[in-house]
């Protein structure tokens, strides 16, 4: 069953329409932040959703996102094109991250790009005990990973792992943009 399917199975099943699901987003985060009911048909029709949208559709639905996702191909494979990537994160002006994994993965894998002087917020997992860690790879440019007390620079190819309940920050200190892949596992928001 495709996602768009289920959404559309499960909002019928409650005996709603899909104003009633846009009217339930307003109410619980307000009309700025709710899905348009435009976007709302567009998903259910078939068009990619993007990750933020998923989890919105969850919470006015009244379910997990495991409960949407289970039995759909959303589960079982994904391939994300680079027009239909799900969500963009802005750090700030010069660094951004798109995500290029779905919710069904048990990582969250982002490709980071920071122009010259860029850099993103400290970052850190949270220290629960289980063991996450992250990896980066460098796809252009030149990156200084700043790992708690140590710094890195990698260039282009290189990579780093590392435990990331260890405060980090990427930046760009290079005249020219750089572009590098991260996973997170497991992941967490």
């Amino acid at each position: 069953m495709k996602l768009h399917e289920k959404i559309r199975e499960i909002r019928t099943g409650l005996g709603l329409t899909l104003s009633d699901v846009h009217d339930i987003l307003v109410d619980n985060i307000g009309e700025k932040d709710a899905i348009s009911y435009r976007t709302l048909q567009r998903i259910e029709s078939g068009h990619i959703a993007k990750f933020a949208n998923v989890l919105k559709i969850c919470s006015a639905l009244g379910i997990t996102l495991n409960e949407l996702i289970k039995d759909t191909d959303f589960e079982q494979k994904s391939i994300i094109r680079k027009s239909e990537r799900y969500s963009r994160y802005y750090y700030n002006d010069k660094a951004y991250a798109d995500i290029v994994s779905t919710s069904a993965m048990s990582f969250i894998a982002s490709e980071v790009t920071l122009e010259p002087t860029g850099k993103t917020l400290i970052e850190r997992s949270p220290d629960d005990g289980k063991n996450y860690e992250k990896f980066i790879h460098v796809k252009t440019g030149i990156l200084t990973v700043i790992l708690g007390d140590e710094t890195h620079l990698l260039e282009k190819g290189d990579s780093i792992s590392f435990n990331s309940s260890i405060p980090h920050r990427l930046e760009n200190n290079a005249a020219k943009k750089c572009i590098c892949l991260t996973m997170l596992n497991p992941k967490h928001f």
